[in-house]
């Protein structure tokens, strides 16, 4: 004999209206008609919270905000309106109030998979793999999707467990055979492992489930390339630039597939290099009677950062530490800094000419969200060749570099050069690179998709600089 399951409470008849109101997407009247029960019955939490997710979609972030937090001040035991609050933190890029947001609500709703799995991400975000870890385990544990077996593989990748990894993502597949991400995911881990073939038929499979997965397919290619296919390599990243846009690593791997197919780098590439890279010259911001004022306080507040790691897992960082992201916890003399940088940013933003087709030129973001993070390097530091897969256009701010820089036997030494492959390509051709000097209170900006790494240097002083991503989310 079974019992049946208690039947879900029936819905007020305004609640009714108002969500077929949105369905039909008439949301306008749907606001009033919210707006009027909200007026007969001002405490409702769940009211507060229809018209939040209904406002939202307007943009207006601050007053859905306002209601969520109402809502949760009347029914702090009910997860929608902590996890609908998160959301809008995430949205408008206030990383670190997401963070201490799902941190609470963990502690509030310890059995709540998506809670535990969205502060997986946000601990991802934070490069605190650990703490994701146990996040994701937590939300598989309480019957989380199979989705979070592929973050936690991503983690677990991070960490350098590539067989744990594997054992993740084939988990996954195995609760959903259609998962398209767990395959891509499964082909990372493979070619970290060195099994070229067997990645590439992951990629495959991953695109075969999801022609749109622009990410497989560029790594398909990838590691075409590393199976000397350069042609194909080649073809595939032009494909995935015709097709879905100026993806980042088909634009920085499609030159040394056509390098490596030919034997030599493309007519004019170094020229190319020296257009897309530009030097730029920061102002002191309100507050700071000088850059060099600035930059004393940069430095201090660098040295001391808690959330500075010594040869971070999976970055380009050798002997010496990167911070968190700064600005997910704005603070100064950060948010100063960030102000006069963004001054900068946009100057160069108007700069741009139009280049329809360009991978960089061809669009210009009208607003975007900024990644900072800092580098400190002692004697012999540097970091190697490497691209920002996740911006669009990046850059190197300096505050402060030792005497010692641009001393050794070429007079380069801690110096910036673009152009090389990354150490682990076996290139077949000479590159063609182009190398700058840095200059305390300067800044160089660039393509995220142009390969660079810093030069090894020595001496007893530190080489102290701030990275940056911009994010774009919207476009000119």
């Amino acid at each position: 004999m079974t019992t049946q399951s208690p039947e879900a409470p029936a819905l007020p008849e305004h609640y009714r209206e108002i969500l077929t109101l949105m369905k039909e997407g008439r949301r306008k009247v749907a606001e009033e008609r919210c707006r009027a029960s909200l007026a007969e019955t001002p405490t409702d939490a769940d009211l507060m919270a229809l018209l939040a997710s209904i406002v939202v979609e307007r943009g207006a972030l601050r007053e859905a905000e306002a209601l969520l937090k109402r809502a949760i001040g009347l029914a702090p035991t009910e997860p929608a309106p902590w996890i609908n609050l998160g959301r809008i933190f995430q949205q408008g890029g206030r990383w670190g109030e997401a963070l201490t947001h799902y941190e609470h609500a963990a502690n509030l709703f310890p059995t709540h998979p998506q809670i535990a799995a969205t502060l997986g991400q946000l601990y991802q975000r934070a490069n605190r793999f650990a703490d994701a870890e146990a996040q994701y385990k937590a939300a598989i544990e309480n019957g989380g999707p199979p989705a979070v077996h592929v973050q936690l593989g991503m983690v677990l990748l991070r960490q350098d467990r590539v067989d744990e990894a594997i054992a993740a993502f084939n988990t996954a597949i195995g609760l959903n055979p259609n998962l398209a991400a767990a395959y891509g995911n499964l082909g990372n881990a493979l070619q970290k492992k060195g099994d070229l073939p067997a990645a590439a038929a992951a990629y495959e499979k991953a695109v075969a489930l999801n022609p749109k997965d622009t990410i497989s397919y560029v790594s398909l290619g990838m590691a075409q390339l590393k199976l000397g296919q350069a042609r194909e390599a080649a073809e595939i990243f032009e494909r995935a630039l015709a097709t879905h846009g100026p993806e980042r690593r088909a634009a920085a791997w499609l030159p040394y597939a056509r390098a490596q197919e030919f034997g030599e780098m493309p007519a004019g590439y170094r020229a190319e290099i020296a257009e897309l890279v530009s030097r730029q010259h920061l102002e002191a911001p309100e507050g700071y009677a000088s850059m060099a004022e600035l930059n004393a306080a940069l430095a201090s507040a660098l040295a001391e950062d808690p959330t500075t790691v010594w040869e971070p897992l999976g970055k380009a960082t050798r002997k010496g530490g990167q911070t968190g992201l700064l600005l997910d916890n704005p603070r100064e003399p950060f948010t100063s800094f960030e102000k006069a940088l963004r001054k900068v940013i946009d100057a160069h933003f108007d700069s741009i000419k139009l280049q329809p087709g360009h991978p960089y030129r061809g669009m210009v973001p009208k607003t975007y969200h900024l990644d900072l993070w800092g580098t400190l390097l002692s004697e012999g530091g540097h970091q190697h060749s490497h691209i920002h897969v996740g911006g669009w256009m990046s850059g190197v701010y300096y505050v402060s570099l030792p005497d010692t820089l641009g001393h050794g036997s070429e007079g380069k030494d801690g110096w910036i050069e673009f152009g090389h492959p990354p150490p682990e390509f076996e290139a077949a051709f000479e590159p063609q690179t182009v190398i700058y000097e840095p200059r305390e209170g300067e800044a160089f900006f660039f393509p995220s998709y142009l390969f660079h790494r810093t030069l090894p240097f020595s001496g007893d002083e530190r080489r102290i600089s701030l990275a940056f991503d911009v994010k774009p989310t919207s476009w000119r």
